[in-house]
Formats: structure tokens, C-alpha cells, sequence
């Protein structure tokens, strides 16, 4: 069996599907091939299985960098589920952890190792590095790496660094979301050897667009949410509105929760999970909510306040349809909402003086030393450090935010470290202090039928509540049992953590001597205000697909029209045109393969164009056309008669 064949086999054995979607195995291919490649996917449309597939395929071990700690925790989790051994290196990690982690590394354990792209700064981790064998390099949220993305990381530009050690390595780019300019920059900034770009169409035939201007929004989001039924998603801009809205939507008689990153976990998770089983129907949240969710019956989302950027949009948009059926993606705005969208752009970026004065009292207040402190993690509660220095809590997150973009240290608010545990002793050694103490016997007896051998080689994500039902006693009495345990030196036990942390990426320097790219900050405040400037397009143009107008943002060049947004249901209720029997035929017999909108327009006269675009058009209301996945128009009694959305 050859790698190409093994693909299908892991995809079917791991994961349960039976076929690709089609820029998924070209992706997959290329990687094989030893390409360079970038895969630009919407949301949904099965990125990580573009590099995780192949890792099982070729030797060595994938090194994956992510920005996210929670998306690489809950991939982790995910892979180890599936019976693939992978790991997680990121800040917040007990030193012993980290350690056996990368000597696990380096012994070829892990087909999938996840770092942060601050890790490759870390000399130490260089040291572990050169003795591995890697596979290739997946770099995810790859829209990080340039100015013109919409979360520009500068450590992501040492990415190419790793070629001083391994020349030959193929690199694997994946972004969910980057308009042509963010691509060529990602190709130059990674310096990708091979100029593959594999591009999905953005435009979903299932899920329609539409856009509200008005005052009364409530009375607008319940019409909505009494004529579809179903699971919804409302995305608003701030922790106070999330609650709020929740009130609102509980007093109209609506079953409602609220959601973002300020909760516990706990919380957070008991949340999720009600809204996951239908338990709660609708769910008001910031931007926290989403990441890793696999909820595919979503029917609606629907944004009550103005989102200002198109990618960020576009992504909590698509959270709705991802079974294929129907679903409706709202947006709500006024125009006084737009200018104070405006106002903030251009008066909350700090000066550099105001971020070297965070700066400063940043390291006062965590007790750091000038000179230490690389890589090194602190628990951090933003609104104490703001009543301690009397700062304003808007600019101050600002300020830290602009930190981060300028490599000194990463902000992460929703950062939560679950319980973890490792044996240190042998199973031996285990088995004789189990014999002299029977409270001892009877927590690990419960700890090895829940984790299994693994709790002797590497530290294991725990759950203090399975083990209290396993073991027959509470939680608070098997965290004390674990903690003995500990201190009887046959394990260590580090029990979760849910607090925002701060992480310096270099020793603490004296705040004179941060460099700030003045020149950077300035990009980057024009680059918000242009996303601004599209998003303000989108929600009042007048006429046109709104679907298409986000496709070509994207890049995607002569979007097929969706059929299903509000302009286009307006468009389809216009007159059939006369001449739709002469066009059908021609139209149908053109298309014996599938084929991009645009071409099959250009073979007419451009008198006839118009009444070629509209026989399309009813040609795909009708259903006797639909548009692919990389958006051509096809027959549809040549449609797959099954498809998987991963």
C-alpha cells in the first residue's frame, strides 16, 4: 500500500469518513509530495485533517504551530481519543511536564506535537529540536504571520528559522480566512519554496445572508427567532452585552444563556454542554464562543451588534448549516454604531509612551526582576492591576494587546489549564506503597482504571470528578488524596487553573528600552479601519450577492451568486425572463463538466449575458443547477449523493 492509499485508510479507520472533500486530498497530496502548499478553508471545512492525515502517513513526528492554547489543548485531546499519540507544549505547563514532554518528543512518541510560535524562540526547545525528526511543518492560523491579516503575531515570523536546521522540511500554511494580499504576504513571510494555494469557494448555497438596519433590534431578533426554530448563536461585542441580551431574550420567553471568556471554566463548560444537547436553544456570546465547537444544526446566527471585521464575521457566520441545511446568518446594525466602531479604532490605539508605562508597571506588579522572567508565566487579573495603578481598563488592554503584537509577551484571558497527573515512581514501586497504605491503594486503583499505563510515561489530563465517582468518595476528598499522594513522592499533581495569564516571551527589559515599530502600529490601525471600511459596504449595499461580495474579498475571483441571501431572494422574485427556454438547453449542454459562472458567460454574446445570468439563476432555484464547494456551477442530477463536512 502506498502513502496515497494509507490516507483513505486513516480516514476511514480514525475518523470514520469515507471519502475526502476534494481540496482536502489535494492538499494531503501535495504535502506527500514534499511541497510547500497554503490552504485557504472557511470555517468548517475540515483544515486540521489537511495535516493531521498525513502525520499518521509519513515518519516522523508533525510539528503543528497554533496560537490558540484551547484549540491545541482540545485537538490534543481530540487525537488521543482517536488513539493517536500527540501533545500540547504551550505556556502555563509544569516545568517536569514540559520536560517529559519534549523527551517524548525527541524518542519519536508523537505522530502531532502542537507549539506556540513563541516556542520557537526559546533556544532550549532549539537544543530538543535538532534531534527529532520532524515530518513537516503545519502552521495553522497562518494569517498570523502577516501585517495585512487580522491578528498580525510577530513571532510568527521566525517560522522560517526552522529551515536553518532542517533544510529540506515542506511546510504546510492553513488559514480559515485571507484576502489576497494577507496570502502572498503568508507565501513571502514563510518563505514558501512551492506557490500552491488550495482555496475552497466561501460562497454556501445553504446558508443565507441578510442585514437589518434599525433601531428596535429586540422586537427584529425575536421575529427572527420565533420564524426559525433551532439552535441559534447571538454574537455581540462585549461581556456586559452578552448578559444583557441573555436578560432581554429570558424575560420575552425565550430559552437563553449567556457566554464569554470572563466565566469560570466550569462555567463556561456547563454552558457549552447545555446548549451542544439542545438543553439551552439560544446562546449570547462575545468572540469567545466558538472555537473547536462541532455543532452542525446551528440555524441561525445572528449578530445584534456591528462586527468590524469581515474575517472575524465571516467565521462566527459560518457557524450556522454545517449539516447543509438551511440556515440564516442576521446581522444587525445602525449607522451611529458604525461611526463609534470608527471612533474607537482611531482613539484606542495607545501611544508608545502609554504602552512602556504598562509595560513598566506590569513588571512591578508581578514581582519580576529586569533580566529574568523569558517564557515564564503569571496568573493575571487585568481589573486588580488596574485599580492598583489607577489606569483605565480600555487602553491598558490595549496597551498589552499592542505588547503582544510587538513580541514582548502574550495576554491570554481565557486561559484555563485542566488537572493533570504522573506517576514518578514505577509501577513496581507503585504496587508495595499500595500494600503499606490502603487509602493510597484505593485513589490509584481508581486512577489506572480511568487513565491506564499512560499515568506512568507521561502527566494526563484529569478529571477530579470522574475519579470521587470511580473511587466512591467527593471531589474534595479525592483532591486532598491526590495531593498526599504528591507528597509522598509516588506522583505530582497540578491542579487546574482557570485565571487570564500573562506570558513574557523575553527577559524583562527596562521600558525605555522596548522597541515599538511605530511604523507597525500605524498599519495595523489603518488595516482595522479598512476592514471597518468593507464591513460598512457590506451591511448597506444595496444590490449584489452579499455571499459573493464576501467570497471576493477572500480572493475568490467571479463568485457564483448564492441564490439565498436577502438581495438575491429579492432578485429571484423578479419576472422569469421570455427567452429562459431558448438559454436553458444551451446552458445545461455546457455544462457536462462542472465550471466557474464566469466562463460559461463569456461563450455568449454580451447582449445575451443578462438573460444568460438570470436563466442561472433559475436554473439554481429550481435545483436543477448547484454550486460546488469550490464554487462551479454543476447539474445537480450529477450532485454526490452523500458528502461529509469535517
Amino acid at each position: 500500500m502506498n502513502e496515497l492509499e494509507q490516507l483513505k485508510v486513516y480516514l476511514k479507520h480514525y475518523w470514520g469518513y469515507d471519502a475526502f472533500r476534494h481540496h482536502q486530498r489535494d492538499i494531503m497530496y501535495s504535502m506527500i509530495a514534499g511541497e510547500d502548499s497554503l490552504a485557504v478553508l472557511p470555517t468548517g471545512g475540515g483544515k486540521s485533517l489537511c495535516f493531521q492525515i498525513p502525520a499518521l502517513v509519513l515518519d516522523g513526528t508533525c510539528l503543528v504551530i497554533s496560537p490558540l492554547i484551547a484549540l491545541m489543548r482540545d485537538q490534543v485531546d481530540q487525537l488521543k481519543k482517536r488513539g493517536i499519540s500527540a501533545a500540547g507544549l504551550y505556556s502555563g505547563l509544569f516545568k517536569e511536564e514540559t520536560e517529559t514532554i519534549l523527551e517524548n518528543f525527541v524518542n519519536g512518541v508523537y505522530k502531532l506535537l502542537y507549539i506556540s510560535p513563541e516556542r520557537l524562540q526559546s533556544e532550549s526547545f532549539k537544543a530538543y529540536l535538532a534531534n527529532a525528526k520532524i515530518s513537516f511543518l503545519a502552521v495553522d492560523e497562518a494569517h498570523c504571520v502577516s501585517q495585512w491579516g487580522y491578528d498580525f503575531r510577530p513571532s510568527y515570523l521566525r517560522i522560517p528559522e526552522i529551515r536553518d536546521l532542517f533544510p529540506n522540511l515542506p511546510i504546510m500554511a492553513l488559514t480559515a480566512s485571507a484576502t489576497p494580499k494577507a496570502q502572498k504576504d503568508i507565501q513571502d513571510k514563510l518563505a514558501l519554496r512551492s506557490k500552491n494555494i488550495f482555496m475552497a469557494s466561501f460562497v454556501r448555497s445553504n446558508l443565507s445572508f441578510s442585514v437589518f438596519e434599525l433601531e428596535n433590534k429586540g422586537a427584529k431578533m425575536l421575529e427572527i427567532l420565533n420564524a426559525v426554530q433551532g439552535s441559534s448563536v447571538v454574537y455581540v461585542q462585549s461581556r456586559k452585552s452578552a448578559s444583557n441580551w441573555a436578560s432581554w431574550l429570558i424575560r420575552n420567553g425565550m430559552n437563553a444563556d449567556y457566554y464569554h471568556a470572563g466565566l469560570s471554566h466550569k462555567d463556561r463548560e456547563r454552558k457549552q454542554k447545555n446548549w451542544i444537547e439542545n438543553k439551552t436553544r439560544i446562546l449570547v456570546s462575545t468572540n469567545a464562543f466558538g472555537m473547536g465547537i462541532d455543532k452542525g444544526d446551528v440555524r441561525t446566527v445572528i449578530h445584534v451588534e456591528v462586527p468590524v471585521q469581515p474575517e472575524a464575521y465571516y467565521q462566527e457566520a459560518g457557524r450556522a448549516g454545517r449539516d447543509g441545511q438551511k440556515a440564516f446568518a442576521i446581522a444587525l446594525f445602525t449607522r451611529q454604531e458604525i461611526r463609534d466602531a470608527r471612533f474607537r479604532i482611531e482613539t484606542h490605539f495607545p501611544t508608545p509612551e502609554s504602552i512602556r508605562s504598562v509595560y513598566e508597571k506590569l513588571g512591578i506588579y508581578l514581582k519580576l526582576a529586569l533580566g529574568s522572567g523569558e517564557l515564564a508565566s503569571f496568573d493575571f487579573d487585568i481589573e486588580h492591576f488596574c485599580k492598583t495603578f489607577s489606569l483605565h481598563p480600555g487602553p491598558t488592554y490595549q496597551s498589552l494587546k499592542k505588547l503582544e503584537t510587538s513580541g514582548y509577551l502574550t495576554f491570554n484571558e481565557g486561559f484555563y489549564q485542566p488537572s493533570r497527573f504522573r506517576f514518578t515512581v514505577s509501577s513496581a514501586y507503585l504496587y508495595d506503597a499500595q500494600v503499606r497504605n490502603p487509602k493510597v491503594e484505593e485513589m490509584c486503583k481508581a486512577l489506572l482504571r480511568l487513565y491506564g499505563g499512560e499515568l506512568f510515561s507521561d502527566f494526563v489530563h484529569i478529571q477530579e470528578s470522574d475519579i470521587a465517582r470511580v473511587a466512591n468518595t467527593t471531589v474534595e476528598a479525592t483532591m486532598i488524596r491526590l495531593q498526599e499522594i504528591q507528597t509522598a513522592q509516588l506522583a505530582q499533581y497540578v491542579p487546574q487553573k482557570t485565571s487570564p495569564q500573562v506570558t513574557f516571551l523575553i527577559p524583562r527589559l527596562e521600558a525605555k528600552n522596548l522597541e515599538l515599530d511605530v511604523a507597525l502600529l500605524r498599519q495595523l490601525k489603518k488595516n482595522e479601519l479598512e476592514r471597518l471600511d468593507t464591513m460598512e459596504k457590506y451591511l448597506t449595499m444595496e444590490k449584489g450577492c452579499r455571499s459573493a461580495f464576501l467570497a471576493m474579498y477572500f480572493g475568490e475571483d467571479f463568485a457564483a451568486d448564492c441564490g439565498v441571501c436577502d438581495h438575491c431572494l429579492v432578485y429571484k422574485r423578479k419576472e422569469k425572463p421570455l427567452s429562459f427556454p431558448f438559454y436553458k438547453p444551451l446552458i445545461l449542454y455546457k455544462l457536462s463538466e462542472p465550471r466557474k459562472q464566469s466562463e460559461i458567460e463569456n461563450e455568449f454574446k454580451p447582449a445575451q449575458r443578462d438573460d444568460v445570468k438570470k436563466s442561472i439563476r433559475f436554473l439554481l432555484d429550481e435545483e436543477i443547477l448547484y454550486v460546488t464547494e469550490d464554487g462551479k456551477l454543476a447539474k445537480m442530477e450529477n450532485k454526490p449523493k452523500s458528502g461529509f463536512h469535517l
